[in-house]
């Protein structure tokens, strides 16, 4: 089942579910914002408050948000439809985010047009929906994955040496 808002502000009140900075809801969704963190895949990470994003390229980046889910309900990541309408993409991964997952969701952000394009930390780049699960799950994120990025802070860069990832 899709959260609304109301069900949303209840889980963030009993702090089940946690988002820093504070979050602003939409009607079934939360606002996600762009953080001041980028990088080239397997580069060095940076800060800055615009990145200049040039036609055809790809930079990694994560949302400003630091999310703490519940272990009985999962997220899902959508892109902001005003920037893909200019040929900017949020994600090119999976945009399923894992029961009991922590951290800031790392993007991979990519300019599908012609042009140049202003990335500017704080801005909107995203929505995350919540999802109610039936059941809580019996093992959530943190106990599943070998991944390095697990409860994080900020960007995380991809294992070069472990592209396929092991279940523990």
């Amino acid at each position: 089942m899709l959260l609304s808002d109301r069900s949303i502000q209840q889980l963030l009140k009993k702090k089940r579910l946690i988002i820093e900075p504070k979050p602003t809801l939409k009607s079934a969704s939360i606002r996600l914002h762009l953080s001041d963190q980028f990088a080239k895949p397997g580069g060095k990470i940076g800060q800055k408050t615009t990145y200049l994003l040039k036609p055809k390229q790809l930079i990694l980046s994560s949302t400003l948000e630091h999310i703490k889910m519940p272990n009985d309900h999962a997220g899902l990541y959508d892109g902001s439809t005003t920037l893909a309408r200019v040929g900017i993409t949020s994600h090119m991964g999976s945009m399923f985010i894992s029961p009991g997952s922590e951290g800031n969701l790392t993007l991979e952000i990519f300019n599908a047009s012609d042009r140049p394009f202003i990335l500017k930390s704080e801005m909107r780049i995203g929505q995350l929906l919540i999802l109610k699960l039936d059941t809580p799950v019996d093992h959530p994120q943190q106990t599943l994955s070998t991944y390095k990025g697990k409860n994080h802070q900020g960007l995380v860069q991809p294992d070069k040496k472990v592209l396929y990832r092991k279940r523990k």
